[in-house]
């Protein structure tokens, strides 16, 4: 099943340029989508479309069957989100917060409860429920909020940079949770995020923005062999063969880019048949990094001039 469906969605704000243009794609359910772009790439845009809180300019979306522009509140009602901006109140403690919302979702009193102890304990905030929320950390807020968008069991959460802040073992608990609710749980995630070391551990999925169009989406598996994203070998050892074309990187240390993971043991037998040694050999995988680098360096797009779209929803 496909829990989010866009096909051809666009918005301007000014319209003199298109913020977001023409913006196609599907997820499945329990799927981890990650949305990567710089800033002003229409990552924002996008999110606030599907949840209703902009009106696009072209094009249509659905979420859950649901149509973005005419079934808003329904939308809201299976969705959680937490942004960069998102707020708790003060005051309250994170179990008198977690209350509030639930009420607002309109959870009786017993669910809210059973819930908050749940995401409480799996986020590790347990000692701290009746502490004011103005006392806690950055790291405890975000767990707070993730847990406040998490509460009613949404089918579909919108994580904008859900790590931001916290300290290395705290993006891996808030990681961990999100694996578990997609795993366990069967809820979709559409994470916005610039950590592309966590997202490249977490996301099953990946979208790259540019300019307010979509370069690529895919597993990585399919992106790293559609946009020939090299792996390298790299050789620890002494007196290689020069026509392998290793190039040194340091004492005893080369390197060479390889097209697959198969073409290392081919070389190898080369090396030790030349009387070369080999100390030890490995290989290194293109990152999300180097991928996501290798799509925005892409020349072959252009944004499409406005007045090229179709009105309407």
């Amino acid at each position: 099943m496909n829990v989010v469906e866009i096909a051809d969605l666009s918005k301007t704000y000014d319209k003199k340029s298109w913020a977001l243009d023409k913006l196609s794609l599907s997820i499945k359910e329990g799927e981890i989508f990650g949305i990567f772009g710089p800033n002003g790439s229409g990552k924002t845009t996008t999110v606030r479309l599907l949840n209703g809180v902009l009106d696009p300019s072209a094009g249509t979306a659905s979420i859950l069957g649901m149509s973005i522009t005419s079934q808003g509140p329904e939308i809201r009602a299976q969705c959680g989100v937490m942004t960069e901006t998102a707020a708790a109140y003060e005051y309250l403690s994170a179990r008198e917060n977690l209350q509030f919302f639930g009420m607002l979702h309109q959870m009786d009193d017993q669910n809210i409860s059973k819930r908050s102890d749940y995401l409480l304990s799996l986020l590790g905030l347990c000692e701290a429920e009746h502490r004011p929320l103005k006392t806690f950390s950055t790291g405890m807020r975000k767990k707070l909020l993730l847990a406040i968008s998490m509460l009613h069991k949404p089918r579909l959460i919108f994580l904008d940079e859900p790590t931001s802040g916290l300290d290395p073992e705290a993006s891996k608990n808030v990681n961990d949770l999100i694996r578990t609710l997609a795993k366990k749980e069967g809820v979709t995630v559409f994470l916005c995020t610039h950590q592309l070391k966590y997202a490249e551990e977490l996301c099953s999925v990946f979208g790259f923005l540019k300019e307010g169009r979509l370069l690529a989406c895919g597993r990585f598996e399919e992106l790293q062999a559609k946009y020939d994203t090299h792996i390298t070998l790299e050789i620890r050892g002494k007196n290689l063969p020069k026509n392998l074309e290793f190039v040194q990187e340091s004492d005893g240390v080369f390197r060479r880019d390889i097209q697959a993971f198969e073409d290392a043991g081919e070389i190898i037998r080369t090396i030790v048949q030349g009387g070369g040694t080999i100390f030890e050999a490995r290989q290194i995988k293109a990152s999300l990094e180097d991928l996501y680098f290798s799509i925005q360096k892409r020349t072959d797009y252009a944004p499409n001039p406005l007045g090229n779209h179709q009105e309407g929803h």
